[in-house]
């Protein structure tokens, strides 16, 4: 059993896609990234019609596992940089099952509010009050 190679690299330019405007501070290019998300489901559809269950679910499975462990390390950064016990994130395996059907929202989103944990980034609100 193998990956389905084309479709690899259409769901990773759709990431890649919805990262990169994930990242973006004004709001009307933030929304681009919508497309991104709708356009990874578009290919996983045509994906399992088109290269069959096995493959597909393979590559979208690895995607899934992808985003689940970006969502997973980044909720341990920010339960490790926490001070208030209420303000730690649960750690579970609940990343990577969701992982599995929510991947090309997880990924995303966990790199942004990875590099705002980190201070890379700015979070959106900061953002929101300086323009």
């Amino acid at each position: 059993m193998t990956i389905a190679e084309k479709f690899t690299v259409a769901l990773a330019v759709a990431f890649v896609w919805t990262t990169v405007f994930s990242l973006t501070i004004n709001a009307s290019w933030r929304g681009l990234r919508n497309f991104g998300i709708m356009a990874s489901y578009l290919v996983g559809i045509g994906m399992f019609i088109i290269a069959g269950i096995k493959p597909a679910a393979l590559t979208w499975g690895a995607f899934g596992l992808l985003s689940g462990t970006l969502a997973f390390v980044r909720d341990l950064v920010v339960r490790v940089r926490a001070d208030a016990e209420d303000e730690k994130p649960a750690i579970t395996a609940e990343h990577f099952i969701c992982g599995q059907f929510a991947w090309p929202i997880m990924g995303p989103e966990a790199i942004e509010s990875g590099l705002v944990s980190l201070g890379v980034l700015r979070a959106r609100r900061q953002w929101e009050q300086i323009v």
